[in-house]
């Protein structure tokens, strides 16, 4: 049988708005069997798509996504993890968010739960206490309190359950992984986004800089992970603004021994929160670590301080204060109000 979309996607020619369009309505149809779906994200695997061609996706994503409103004065950050790397770290990003929000700015966070690994944001947040896989109401009342958001993919992007069943047949990562970290529903000033590799880095910081992020990051560390190494050197690309720049951090540089000692590899969701929890409250150690230097880049993305160094400086602060440890204590209590009573 004839079928001019995987003709199309079998076209190694760059896709057109229109082709993106026509692919997502396809895909997300009440009318499209899962075999169907199946096959066009087969034939978009074999693709490797330009940043042009992310780009018009990410857009046909927010198309259909539920907004998440802030005021455009607040210019937010996104701190967030592809879950696409090798070797799969802590939630780094996740408990980053607390600090950066501690420290002044603005974070409306998107995450997921975990495909692959043992803990997503959203199952080490669901372990906390934090109603955010089940309440949109949640989220809106977090940011106007403590100006952070948690935005569960899920929940703001209703029309890809339509694709759930088929990505699970598809048993391996297809465009929508790649898509996950940069279709964030709120207006989005700034971003840091954790990535599989350098080639990965510089395309995902062009759909960023094609989005109309002010300043945006996309790091990867040489061991293989999806956040900044708190061991060796993390390498990233960033958008200045006015053009792509390579550039290295090490760790040695910007933390002290006792932040970079111990491990900072996954963990399941219940161990997870006791360790954000024990970050929060100023344990030490590789994860503290991690954190420091996601958050110190997440400040200086943002304007809130003046090179990385003095970033780092300011997360510490903002960790060793207990500010960050409060923002989490008072989300949980927030978050009792709109927990969904469990079924007997």
């Amino acid at each position: 049988m004839n079928d001019r979309l995987l003709d199309r996607l079998g076209d190694p020619r760059s896709l057109t708005a229109r082709d993106a369009h026509t692919t997502f309505e396809a895909l997300i149809a009440p009318a499209t069997d899962d075999s169907r779906r199946i096959a066009i994200l087969h034939a978009l695997a074999r693709r490797t798509p330009s940043a042009v061609e992310l780009t018009r996706f990410v857009r046909e994503l927010h198309r259909r996504a539920i907004p998440f409103a802030v005021p455009r004065r607040d210019r937010p950050i996104d701190l967030c993890g592809s879950g696409g790397a090798r070797t799969p770290s802590f939630n780094i990003s996740t408990v980053s968010a607390f600090v950066v929000a501690a420290a002044g700015v603005p974070v409306a966070k998107h995450g997921n739960r975990s495909s692959r690994g043992p803990c997503g944001s959203s199952d080490l947040l669901e372990a906390l206490g934090l109603p955010v896989t089940t309440s949109l109401a949640f989220g809106r009342v977090t940011y106007q309190r403590f100006r952070l958001a948690f935005l569960h993919a899920p929940l703001y992007h209703p029309a890809t359950k339509a694709v759930a069943a088929a990505r699970r047949a598809v048993g391996a990562p297809t465009v929508f992984n790649k898509l996950g970290p940069l279709s964030n529903p709120a207006r989005i000033t700034f971003q840091l986004v954790g990535v599989a590799d350098l080639d990965t880095a510089r395309c995902a910081t062009e759909v960023l800089r094609n989005l109309g992020r002010r300043r945006a990051m996309a790091v990867t560390s040489v061991e293989g992970c999806d956040e900044f190494s708190p061991k060796s050197a993390t390498r990233a690309v960033v958008w200045t603004g006015r053009r792509l720049v390579d550039r290295t951090f090490f760790a040695r540089d910007l933390l002290p021994p006792e932040d970079r000692v111990g491990d900072w590899g996954a963990l399941r969701p219940e161990l997870a929160a006791e360790e954000a929890r024990r970050i929060l409250a100023g344990g030490g150690g590789a994860r503290r670590g991690s954190v420091l230097l996601t958050a110190g880049a997440a400040l200086w993305l943002a304007g809130a301080a003046g090179n990385p160094a003095q970033g780092v400086a300011r997360a510490r602060e903002a960790l060793d204060s207990g500010r960050a440890e409060a923002i989490l204590e008072q989300m949980v209590l927030v978050g009792r109000r709109y927990r969904r009573p469990r079924r007997v």
